[in-house]
């Protein structure tokens, strides 16, 4: 039998998906509290989502080519988010195009990620079964530990973050 003493736990990289829900502020309140433990840095990651956000017409009109507005106001986004983050903790910020689901897999495994801390939205079994969810698609495929990271903080105002 293993000594406990002997287990380390060893997280020096924090993958922090967003999507400006109220569940991922919280989620990002809880990856700041454990970088502040691990001495671990932070990446705060959005995904602009091409599919959710153009419409047909746009995306055939678009001819495969990534919207430059949505990763302006996701930079922007980011940018107002680094605020809530302390200066004591490191921390960037990436922003990607592409499926939200698959595309914070991959980046967990390009930035080397030692955990990744998400939000959950919630959703009923109902209509997870016919939409799908990103947390359970990351915590089936990311080859990391996750944290889902469930619910809003008590404070939490919609208009607070957009």
């Amino acid at each position: 039998m293993k000594d406990t003493d002997d287990c380390e736990i060893s997280i020096k990289r924090i993958l922090v998906p967003t999507d400006g829900s109220g569940q991922a502020f919280k989620a990002l309140g809880r990856a700041i509290d454990l970088a502040k433990i691990f001495d671990a840095s932070l990446t705060l990651l959005m995904v602009a989502d091409v599919e959710g956000s153009v419409s047909s017409f746009e995306r055939v009109s678009l001819s495969g080519q990534e919207p430059a507005e949505l990763k302006i106001a996701a930079f922007q986004f980011l940018a107002e988010l680094m605020h809530v983050v302390p200066a004591k903790v490191a921390a960037h910020t990436r922003v990607e195009v592409g499926d939200p689901a698959e595309t914070i897999v991959r980046v967990a495994e390009e930035e080397e990620s030692d955990l990744i801390v998400i939000g959950s939205r919630g959703m009923s079994s109902f209509h997870t079964f016919f939409t799908g969810s990103v947390s359970k698609y990351v915590l089936k495929h990311a080859y990391c530990p996750v944290l889902v990271s469930k619910g809003v903080p008590d404070d939490w105002d919609e208009d607070m973050m957009g």
